[in-house]
């Protein structure tokens, strides 16, 4: 069956929201959220949390959401903190799981309410009680739900959307074999940040390129940030694979997706 979904999914906070429009942004493709419906029904009803509004909202919003990828004759971007839940038994979903440390998700958290202010689109009190509220859902609504193993999971607590979505691009096109239609983005300053087009060496953090994220990823000798390899650029070196710690050579080239990727790679004798 064909990929019609990149399901986002993850604890409250950890950049679920962002990294889908960040995708969105720079594939073009159409974004759902089906969790902002029972924000608004418990914000208008002046409910305190989602685990407030009635199993059968709860369920209608479900049901809309199967409706719609039943119907989709092209690819969409949905998240949720419990979509994975919602459309878990499906083989059409490219399923991304994305985590955060505890303190970054608090900042985001206060962020959002202190720039909101009363128009803010987060409900609760704090993260640990949409933690709380979530799992009581997640046990009330989804008992039943077999858990789904993701194609990737992202730790985004010291990175951009930007170069979330970028990772996620990488993988979903090299796992299904899609094209998707990439726009040039103007650069991410935070992603680029001690990172300049030009030779560079650095060292092998990690590479998998058999699962997600199909490569692997290079500290910056310069100034200690991550830098994507795919497998296609050691395929092309004539290099057998990479491992952990090894020294290597590059040259560093804007990805397209607002970041940097490593490209003519060498290993260092």
């Amino acid at each position: 069956m064909a990929t019609n979904i990149i399901g986002i999914f993850g604890r409250t906070c950890s950049g679920k929201s962002d990294v889908a429009r960040e995708l969105s942004r720079i594939t073009g493709n159409k974004t759902m959220h089906p969790g902002e419906a029972v924000t608004t029904r418990a914000k208008s009803h002046g409910l305190g949390s989602g685990k407030d509004v009635p199993d059968d909202w709860h369920r209608t919003v479900d049901e809309l959401t199967v409706r719609t990828v039943d119907e989709l004759n092209e690819l969409w971007i949905m998240e949720s903190g419990l979509l994975d839940a919602v459309l878990g038994s499906r083989d059409d979903v490219f399923w991304v799981r994305l985590e955060s440390q505890d303190a970054a998700r608090e900042a985001r958290w206060h962020k959002r309410k202190d720039e909101g202010g009363g128009r803010t689109r987060q409900i609760g009190e704090s993260v640990a009680q949409r933690d709380a509220d979530d799992a009581s859902l997640r046990e009330r609504l989804y008992a039943g739900a077999s858990p789904v193993s993701p194609a990737m999971t992202i730790d985004t607590t010291d990175k951009s959307f930007s170069e979330c979505a970028a990772e996620i691009l990488a993988a979903f096109q090299s796992e299904t074999g899609m094209t998707l239609s990439v726009g040039k983005t103007e650069m991410d300053k935070r992603a680029s940040k001690g990172i300049a087009p030009g030779p560079s060496s650095g060292t092998v953090k990690s590479y998998t390129p058999d699962r997600a994220p199909f490569g692997g990823y290079i500290i910056d000798g310069r100034e200690g940030r991550e830098l994507y390899v795919h497998k296609s650029v050691v395929a092309t070196a004539g290099i057998g694979g990479l491992s952990e710690g090894q020294t290597v050579t590059y040259e560093v080239v804007e990805d397209g997706f607002g970041g940097f990727k490593a490209t003519n790679l060498a290993v260092q004798s």
